[in-house]
């Protein structure tokens, strides 16, 4: 009875999963089809406007006008003609803020001649397999993708073009001809047309490298792209999988830039970030079993999931070293080019899932096109709800009304902190259930919530501000889904305020001196670099004023450091706890309104601390890729 029990409440999981997908979904759909409303209307206006000037055109005061004005609009006509001119040859290929970064970025002839160099000298020098499946390429893309290598400063590759089928025969005519061209290229025939999963195990047959990495018959290496893993190679000689960033390579030229974090489990669990280009050990992927046809469009996502089920010696080389083409038929415009790959994503998923025995099911964010995973909560642990009282009785209020009618998780204890322990402060908070902790005089905050912690049995303890109000009912649910998980630390919400900006979507150190919250400011649904503020991931620290963490964690990690306060201290808190291994969580699926947010008061004093202690991180957040600013955490490019 218990088993089906088990299983009865699993269904009832999927059938509310996929009931609020749809439900998603038709909001999304509405959404677009009042876009379209408003597209068709301004069409009509636009139609309309141009009727009223094809008869303004053709009206008797126009033709007079032009009699009159003839002698005055030769010259004036000139005139625009040559500023057309002149402004047509400055349009002609503008280059944008990212194209100018990259330019001063990217290895110049000079680099490449001291990398082939250093190269040479490496200690040790693996062959490197590119592996690139070919079917009805049009023979100019992939010639540009064959130079990419050719040119490439580290020198031991072997380039392996396998034909899948293809029909062209300028195509099949010009694939000898690259294979004479250098006795490092190889070609392959399928001989019929089998997809990209086929073709690519056909290169991994081939493929003698120690190293595998595949290229798009179409896309473009930087030159230093292979000599970046080989520079890797030489002080990690253990690493299993490297990553590198990436663009988009348009009509226009380079674009979108996806500057990636280093490996973030839960962010890879959201959509393969990982992407291009990707190295891994060739007898890892033979490990995994090779590519797997049924999930040809997201063959590779299928594959790194199992690649990474093996190992966790991933290491990611922050430079944009692969260009993506953007093609009217490929993912890299939009992944609506490619309906079947948000399936084979959903499906590669779920196998993942499945092989590492967890209980949970995904549900696609239509807005996103990413993936959320929903665990199940297998047991609903007692929360203690740590709240400082440092705004006044109406604001705490406030938090608790919400608190209460605004929670579906059932079994919490409230814990109040405050310094005032007057009687009215007890009578207008007596509606709530609560136990009041009073505050010693000139105790810090940290002092004050370490002191919660030591008066309360409770296994899992939330850190809440006082002016915090709930939107969701399924916030702290959500939350206690990520911090079951023996491997996580602590779990961060998504933090707005009324306006509908971001206050809190994780925190960035090393940004402004110490440390800044993740997109502060923004908008709520701010599409940046990889949709990090729209998709569950790993950061380096999130706030307390909402902050989920386990009780043998904290005390593991000795609790708030009393000395800090502020941002400091829970960014300490976090980093003490990735010191011993716990990931941290940022989750944007607890929505919560934080309505008094005050300052990042950042004293001199707390700064020297935390460069003492933290230095390497705030030198090197992980999670923020170090292209991007360090003036303000909103995931801009570092100009």
């Amino acid at each position: 009875m218990a088993e089906l029990n088990a299983r009865l409440r699993a269904l009832q999981r999927t059938l509310d999963m996929r009931g609020a997908e749809l439900e998603e979904a038709h909001r999304h759909i509405a959404e677009l089809e009042e876009k379209l409303l408003k597209l068709k209307e301004y069409r009509r206006e636009l139609k309309s406007l141009r009727e009223e000037r094809r008869r303004l055109r053709k009206s008797p005061e126009r033709r007079v006008g032009q009699v009159f004005l003839a002698p005055y609009r030769l010259p004036t006509a000139l005139a625009k003609n040559a500023w057309r001119k002149f402004r047509g040859e400055q349009r002609k290929h503008p280059r944008t803020e990212y194209q100018n970064w990259f330019e001063q970025h990217r290895a110049s002839a000079q680099d490449l001649h001291l990398m082939r160099d250093e190269a040479r000298m490496f200690a040790s020098r693996p062959l490197i397999s590119v592996v690139t499946p070919v079917f009805d390429t049009p023979v100019k893309r992939l010639e540009e993708a064959v130079q990419s290598v050719l040119t490439q400063a580290y020198e031991n590759w072997e380039l392996l073009l396998i034909d899948d089928g293809s029909t062209d025969p300028d195509l099949l005519r010009a694939l000898p001809h690259f294979a004479a061209r250098d006795r490092r290229i190889v070609t392959a025939s399928l001989g019929t047309h089998k997809g990209i999963s086929a073709a690519s195990n056909r290169g991994l047959e081939l493929a003698r490298g120690e190293w595998i990495t595949f290229v798009d018959h179409d896309d473009v290496l930087e030159p230093d792209a292979l000599f970046r893993i080989g520079q890797l190679l030489q002080t990690h000689p253990d690493a299993d999988l490297i990553y590198t960033d990436e663009d988009k390579l348009g009509y226009a030229g380079l674009e979108a830039p996806a500057f990636k974090p280093d490996w973030s489990p839960d962010f890879f669990l959201s959509c393969n970030y990982v992407g291009h280009l990707t190295a891994v050990r060739r007898d890892l992927v033979q490990k995994a079993g090779g590519f797997r046809s049924e999930f040809d469009s997201a063959q590779d996502y299928d594959l790194f999931l199992r690649v990474i089920e093996l190992t966790n010696r991933i290491h990611h080389i922050p430079r944009i070293l692969y260009h993506w083409r953007r093609s009217q038929n490929s993912s890299s415009i939009s992944v609506r080019q490619k309906p079947q790959q948000l399936d084979a994503s959903r499906r590669a998923i779920e196998d993942h899932l499945k092989r590492r025995r967890e209980l949970a099911d995904l549900a696609m964010d239509w807005r996103t096109h990413a993936f959320r995973v929903r665990r199940e909560l297998l047991e609903a642990k007692n929360i203690a709800i740590v709240i400082l009282n440092s705004q006044g009785n109406e604001v705490l209020e406030r938090c608790l009304e919400s608190l209460t009618t605004k929670t579906d998780y059932a079994n919490y204890e409230i814990l109040i902190i405050q310094g005032d322990t007057s009687s009215e402060a007890s009578v207008h908070l007596s509606r709530f259930p609560h136990r009041l902790l009073n505050l010693a005089p000139g105790a810090s905050e940290s002092a004050a919530k370490n002191y919660a912690v030591s008066q309360t049995d409770a296994p899992w303890l939330l850190f809440l501000d006082d002016s915090v109000e709930a939107i969701g009912a399924d916030w702290l649910t959500i939350m206690a889904e990520h911090v079951q998980r023996p491997e996580v630390g602590a779990v961060g919400a998504h933090l707005l305020n009324r306006s509908g900006t971001v206050e809190h979507a994780g925190i960035v150190v090393g940004v402004n001196g110490a440390a800044q919250p993740a997109f502060r400011g923004c908008a709520a649904e701010h599409g940046s670099t990889n949709r990090q503020s729209q998709v569950t991931r790993n950061c380096s620290a999130v706030s307390s004023a909402c902050m989920l963490t386990r009780r043998e964690v904290f005390k593991q990690v000795s609790g708030f450091d009393e000395g800090l306060s502020g941002i400091l201290a829970d960014v300490d808190l976090c980093l003490k706890m990735r010191r011993e291994g716990y990931l941290i969580i940022y989750t944007p699926f607890a929505k919560l309104y934080w309505h008094e947010t005050l300052a990042d008061k950042l004293d001199d004093s707390s700064k020297a601390i935390m460069r003492q202690r933290w230095g390497d991180v705030l030198e090197r957040d992980p999670y923020y890729n170090p292209n991007l600013s360090r003036e303000r955490a909103d995931f801009s490019l570092g100009i």
